[in-house]
Order: C-alpha cells, then structure tokens, then sequence
C-alpha cells in the first residue's frame, strides 16, 4: 500500500518574483506557498529572479538576509534576470526534468509557451482578464497600444486553453476570464487570498475603538484605490458624527486636508517599525474604507477584517467576496459618497453593532478567507481525493461551488 506521503498532490508553484518575499504579490505568494508547505502538499516554489536552489522547497532561516544580500549584488552589477518565454528556458526546463510525474504546476502571474513534450499538469493564476484590466486602464495596461493588446491577448488565449485549469483570486476575476477568453467558468477557480499582516495575538474588539469613528483608509494611489470618494462620504458623515476622523495610509505626500484628517503617509509591511504602526492603526480604528476601482482582490480589506474592522465598500468586483454584507460590513449598489457616508453612519452610530460586525469579520476570515483555507481551495482543484470527502469553504460568490460546500 502506498504510503499517505506517497499520494500527496505535488505542486510547483511558478512565481512572478522571490516566493519567500513579502514584496512578492503584496505579500501572496509567501502566503499561499507556506500555507501548501503546511499541507505538505508543495513541490516547490521558484522564480525566474530566484537564483538560489536553497530555497526551492521552503525558506531557510536566513532567507530574508540573503534576498537583502541579492538585491544588494543585482544593483552593483546591474544584473535584471529576464522572465522565462517558455518552458525551454534556462532554469525552468532544468527544474520541470526533475519534478515527479504528473505535478500540477501553477504558473502565477507568468506565461510561458507551453512544451508538449513536459510531462506536467498545467494551471494559470491570474487575476482578472486582459482586456478587462485594458478596459479600465489598470493593472500596467494604462495607454498599452492596440497592436501590442492583440499579441498579449492571443499568446494568453492559447496557453489559458493549454490549461487544466485556471486559478483567480476572486469570483469577478474568474467570470471576466470565462467571458473574454471562452474558458468554462467551472474549470476557473477562485481562490481568495489571505492576511499578509497577521493579529493573533493582538485583537481589539473592545468597544471604545468602535465609539472613536475612526475611518482608516489605506491605498497608495488614491485616485485608483477610491481616495476622493471616501473623502467627501468622510466629509458627510461628520455632519452627522463630529467627533469622526479620516486616517489615510499609503500615499506619499498628503492628497487632503482639513479637521478630522490624520496622514500617515507610506508604511511598508517589511519594515518592523513601520509594521508595528500600521498594525496599531488597524487594532484602533472604528471602520475601514476603500473604494476602489478595478480591484481584482485587496489584501488590506482582509487585514482589516482580520483586526476586528467592519469594512464599508461597494458591491462590486472582489468585494462580495471579501465582504458579507450586513454581517461583516456593509456594501452599496450605488458608487457615491451619500450611499457610502449613510452607510458609514448606519454602522458607527451603534457601536455595539460595530463590534458585532467586527468579530463577525475575524470569524469569516479565520474560516473562509486565510490561508489554510486557500491551499484547501487549491488542492480542492488539483487533487480533490486529498481531502478525503471534506469539502473546503469556496468564496460566496463562486455560486455554483458555495452552494453546497458552505450549507
């Protein structure tokens, strides 16, 4: 009989940067690679910008030394590693010889021609399609002219198709890829993803921080991120709530002015002091809003959810996903900031409520949303029989799956 070690799914997980890194994908790729090392369930996790095979399996303990050290030698030296083009390439071809038969390789945010000869199982990570993030200017499409759209779009219609299945982080990003690319919508995966900033032992439902009607915004392009439109619903719930103020993170010069605004300018997660600040503004805020356009995930509505905060957005994009409404927040039809302000007040003005919705966010997180939860989703995809029957929690808005999977 073969052994339980023997029957685990392998997995390759192909990224678009450092895997071990906290700048990679915000913070993602750290995440769902540690969370697949948990499970015992992870091949191996590179990089073309990855050079050293110490780290393929898992990080050692002084990865974060030796990534400083790398960027230190790229600078002096110049040195800008190119991505792989294909599964021939130098590195990539040398690493797929190796994998055992039948690894499901995940290629995240990369797309390299497929080779037939490669004897691997291959999935697409992506987070919403292309001519969706061209339609709406994002994503590093801004102004990309239409010859170069086409050559793009057709090399990614051809390998997504290669695919046995394609991953997203959110339900709206899996229907955008079924719709633009003729994918079937019950081959795309959405996965979520989970806190890049962790509060286990620092929760704060007490219910003074509910009563101070702290908005934290927290965004470094403000025009994109929703900025002005969570300003004048600021601006409006002051009216009815004067004591409230605006907490802005992540802009580096200050977009706005006036009482009751508070500029913390950029703080970076890698940082310590910096981290322990932005940490400190989440545990003692009273709500969080940010709008956003475009967004095809938003690891910091998942933070604040996981630090106690109600998160007030719109219903649309990732955010149905990400927020439960009236439970965990509350999300409007309508994008103005009359609809967000009301709703900002009809939470603050009971903080009892407040509170609820705050524990009822680090609940969904912990069940739904984390990382645990999004390797289950992964191997769910993969390897379904690995889970032995059980059934992993699918994000609400994945219909057709939650509908039985979170009854």
């Amino acid at each position: 009989m073969a052994s339980q070690q023997d029957s685990n799914p392998k997995i390759l997980m192909v990224m678009n940067g450092p895997p071990w890194s906290t700048w990679t994908m915000s913070g993602v790729s750290k995440g769902v690679c540690g969370a697949l090392l948990q499970k015992d369930v992870l091949y191996g996790a590179i990089s073309h910008r990855c050079r050293s095979k110490r780290h393929f399996a898992k990080p050692s303990i002084f990865y974060k030394w030796g990534e400083i050290l790398q960027q230190f030698k790229d600078r002096i030296f110049k040195r800008t590693p190119e991505p792989w083009q294909s599964e021939s390439s130098r590195g990539l071809a040398q690493i797929l010889e190796k994998v055992p038969q039948s690894t499901a390789v995940i290629y995240t945010y990369v797309n390299p021609d497929y080779e037939p000869s490669t004897n691997v199982r291959r999935f697409r990570w992506i987070g919403i399609s292309l001519l969706d993030a061209a339609r709406h200017q994002a994503y590093g499409h801004e102004d990309m002219g239409d010859e170069a759209l086409k050559e793009k779009y057709q090399k990614q219609h051809k390998t997504i198709h290669q695919s046995e299945g394609i991953f997203t982080h959110s339900s709206y990003g899996a229907d955008s890829i079924a719709r633009d690319f003729g994918y079937p919508r019950e081959k795309i995966f959405p996965i979520g993803a989970g806190a890049s900033l962790q509060f286990n032992r620092e929760k704060n439902t007490d219910i003074e921080r509910y009563r101070r009607s702290n908005i934290l915004f927290i965004g470094r392009d403000w025009e994109r991120k929703g900025g002005p439109l969570a300003y004048k619903a600021f601006l409006l719930l002051k009216e009815k709530i004067p004591h409230a103020t605006f907490t802005i993170v992540g802009p580096t010069e200050q977009p706005v002015f006036g009482e009751g605004i508070i500029f913390e300018g950029f703080l970076r997660k890698h940082k310590f002091l910096e981290k322990r600040k932005l940490k400190k503004l989440y545990l003692n805020a009273s709500l969080f809003c940010t709008p956003s356009v475009c967004e095809t995930w938003g690891l910091v509505y998942v933070e604040a959810a996981a630090s106690g905060l109600p998160v007030i957005g719109t219903d649309e994009w990732a955010m149905p996903d990400i927020v439960i409404n009236g439970k965990t927040g509350v999300l409007t039809k309508e994008r103005s900031p009359e609809t967000l302000a009301e709703a900002m007040y009809q939470v603050l003005k009971n903080p009892s409520e407040a509170k609820k919705m705050g524990e009822a966010a680090m609940n969904y997180v912990e069940q739904v949303l984390d990382w645990p939860n999004v390797a289950d989703r992964i191997i769910a995809a993969i390897s379904p029989e690995f889970l032995q029957g059980r059934q992993p929690r699918w994000l609400p808005e994945d219909i057709e799956r939650s509908s039985y999977s979170n009854s």
